[in-house]
């Protein structure tokens, strides 16, 4: 009888949906100026960013608005990602997400603990049914924050399409139009050469900043590409926004056009092949695209983006931007071929060297060591170094060689399979772990799936530290294989509490009676070493 009349409370939910008006006109989510501190399209290193992030003066608390009448259909806590969100299903096929909230309407916080003190678990996802809170264009459900992966107080917004999961571009969409006649800013250009060999590698020729200045001849090899790092403006605020459109031309002739566009999650993480690998500072898109990355449907290249100079002339090359709003800037340079400027390819000898193929398993095996990568791991050919650096008896709980796998400038969708001999004895196999080492030989955590980096197998038999800090919070440190698991009791009770970056924090402190309690926090980490720790709370 309760399953029932509960699916029939959500029926009525849904019916009064969908008695909402369909095609509602979004409003703005906070009761401030249109201004952006990031708007779609960004570039976020392994992302595009999705969404708008709305300035909000450099503070937290401002009331935020459902931009559309619906529900919410799904609420998470996390000290990392979005930090405190809210998602908002709509009646017109599309949901709202909100991020880095610093509260909950008092309602949904209630709701939110609950999750909580049930799962045993600061950290919670869960998807309340349609008619637990229903919700009106314009109505407040939470307050402007800074919490999560979050450099300063703003409001993280997307809307994305709910049966295609895709986010859409509200601003390129006519939804919202922030001002802006303002045009895009070239901060730097870089050409690389590429080497001659079977599987090329690239070597930077020049790297010209303040390039709108920039006058005289750029010698060349035969093959070459350029990146470029510009980002756009927009009236009424300081942020670096992104460019919508990248078009490069040699001699009339376009080699190379790239536009954002709306942009799926499984496309998203290709920003990594699409973007300059290992360089410091901000993203440079790369005229030369992949052959296996899927943005190239957004693309349209002629001979790879590569720079190709048959002749020594003087070649005429031009580089434009343009925003979402059309505003546009571009830059003109005037470029010949110089064979001289032809990378040397970089060969280490002291290394084993295997030629990867993009589109096929890659397996490399030598004495000691198996190394695995799946196709899909990588958008192009690439070449590999292996090379044995130190021996065990350097590292404290190393229990084997540590291995090197380096591919400079190669963009990885995901990492390989390492396996690496060792003689770690057996009564301490389940103690055993793959290490990611340092440069100053430190050992941490690796995982299952490794990139390139310094690796060997080794032990942590020890649990971890647990000691009182300031503020009556709690520091739990592991130097090896690093803390997995953290729990936190008050009179034999688990109590919430957030753990972060080491830093143990005891939460709803406002439960806690008067007087002295008894506290244990117990922690694991990833060798399923424990510890406890037992002290008094005093409130």
């Amino acid at each position: 009888m309760k399953r029932y009349l509960r699916g029939v409370a959500v029926l009525a939910a849904l019916f009064l949906c969908h008695e909402l008006p369909a095609q509602e006109k979004p409003i703005k989510p906070v009761d401030l100026p249109m201004s952006f501190a990031g708007n779609y399209g960004e570039l976020r290193h392994n992302h595009f960013h999705q969404g708008l992030d709305w300035r909000v003066g450099g503070k937290v608390g401002d009331p935020i608005h459902a931009i559309k009448s619906g529900y919410v259909s799904r609420i998470s806590v996390s000290p990392t990602g979005y930090g405190n969100a809210v998602y908002i299903n709509h009646p017109d096929g599309t949901y709202s997400v909100y991020g880095h909230m610093l509260s909950f309407r008092s309602d949904i916080a209630a709701r939110v603990k609950e999750e909580q003190y049930s799962q045993k678990s600061f950290i919670v996802n869960f998807f309340p049914e349609p008619d637990e809170f229903p919700l009106k264009q314009g109505d407040v459900f939470g307050r402007v924050g800074n919490t999560g992966a979050s450099a300063g107080p703003h409001l993280h917004m997307e809307v994305r399409d709910t049966e295609k999961d895709l986010p859409l571009n509200y601003i390129a969409m006519g939804y919202y139009s922030p001002e802006d006649n303002m045009s895009p800013v070239f901060r730097r250009v870089v050409f690389y050469g590429l080497d001659s060999t079977a599987v090329p590698s690239a070597r930077q020729i020049t790297s010209i900043r303040n390039p709108e200045k920039y006058r005289s001849v750029i010698y060349l090899p035969h093959k070459s590409y350029v990146a470029i790092d510009a980002f756009d403006t927009q009236n009424g605020t300081t942020g670096k926004l992104a460019i919508e459109n990248y078009k490069v031309i040699l001699d009339g002739r376009t080699i190379f056009n790239f536009t954002v566009g709306d942009v799926s999650y499984t496309e998203g993480p290709y920003i990594k092949s699409l973007v300059q690998q290992g360089v410091s500072g901000p993203d440079l898109v790369k005229s030369r695209m992949d052959p296996g990355n899927l943005l190239q449907c957004k693309a349209d290249v002629e001979d790879g983006g590569i720079i190709l100079l048959e002749d020594y002339g003087i070649h005429q090359l031009r580089i434009e931007v343009k925003d979402i709003c059309g505003n546009s800037s571009a830059l003109n340079f005037k470029v010949r071929r110089e064979d001289s400027k032809e990378p040397l390819p970089a060969i280490d000898t002291t290394a084993i060297r295997r030629e990867f193929v993009w589109y096929a398993p890659n397996i490399v095996r030598e004495e000691g060591m198996t190394y695995i990568l799946q196709p899909g791991a990588l958008c192009d050919n690439a070449v590999f170094s292996f090379k044995k650096i130190s021996p065990r008896d350097k590292i404290g709980a190393a229990c084997s060689d540590v291995w090197e796998i380096s591919s400079p400038g190669t963009a990885l969708m995901k990492g390989g399979i390492l396996e690496i001999e060792s003689s770690v004895p057996d009564s301490l196999v389940a103690k055993a772990f793959l290490a990611s080492v340092s440069p100053a030989g430190r050992l941490s955590w690796a995982g299952t799936k490794v990139g390139p980096g310094r690796y060997c197998i080794a032990v942590d038999t020890q649990a971890p530290q647990i000691s009182s800090g300031r503020g009556g919070n709690y520091t739990i440190k592991d130097d090896c294989s690093g803390v997995s698991e953290v729990s936190l009791e008050i009179d034999g009770q688990w109590h919430l509490f957030k753990f972060y970056r080491g830093v143990l924090t005891i939460l709803d402190r406002g439960s806690i009676s008067r007087g002295k309690h008894r506290l244990t926090i117990t922690a694991k980490d990833n060798c399923g070493n424990i510890s406890e720790y037992s002290g008094t709370l005093v409130f």
